[in-house]
């Protein structure tokens, strides 16, 4: 139990480091827009509310259009795409040395399968389109479409993101640690 207390510190840590990184969807994955699918089952947008949302500062409130919803899901996998091969090595690195501790791979991976999402979108101080993505697995007896879904601790069950529509970055890309 000891040693599995570094490994959340590790794990942790390099969440937090990748929180930073601005990441930007290229040409040849704009081209992608005909194959991607947009599931609107698993997205509620919110709207923007200064007095409940504080992840944009000066911002005003914007809507979303379809374009909007397929460029987001493109970003939205890019992005995942970026996450997952150091988490699945470092899945594999542990559970190799480690077998007594039965890890599972979905706590160490993100498969958008598995989660609903909400949108919040915004007109940042630049005049820019940004949206602020909250992911979740879990949704408990609320009513995931209206009310903002915000948990401490949870894994990799919730994570967020903002991404910027106008420049095709995503960033500040934040997963929950475990308690």
């Amino acid at each position: 139990m000891s040693r599995q207390l570094p490994i959340s510190i590790l794990i942790s840590t390099i969440c937090l480091i990748s929180c930073g990184q601005k990441n930007t969807v290229t040409e040849n994955q704009d081209q992608q827009t005909n194959t991607i699918y947009v599931d609107t089952s698993v997205i509620a947008v919110l709207p923007f509310d200064t007095t409940q949302y504080c992840v944009f500062k000066d911002s005003k409130p914007t809507n979303l259009t379809t374009d909007d919803l397929l460029k987001i899901e493109i970003l939205l996998k890019k992005c995942i795409n970026d996450y997952n091969p150091y988490h699945e090595r470092q899945f594999k690195e542990i559970n190799d040395k480690h077998p007594e501790y039965k890890l599972e791979k979905k706590s160490f991976i993100i498969d958008l399968v598995r989660y609903k999402r909400q949108y919040v979108a915004i007109t940042n101080v630049k005049g820019e389109k940004e949206v602020w993505v909250n992911c979740f697995c879990a949704t408990w007896n609320t009513d995931w479409r209206k009310d903002l879904i915000l948990v401490e601790d949870g894994g990799n069950c919730f994570f967020n993101l903002k991404i910027n529509l106008t420049t095709g970055q995503y960033y500040e890309l934040m997963v929950n640690g475990d308690a």
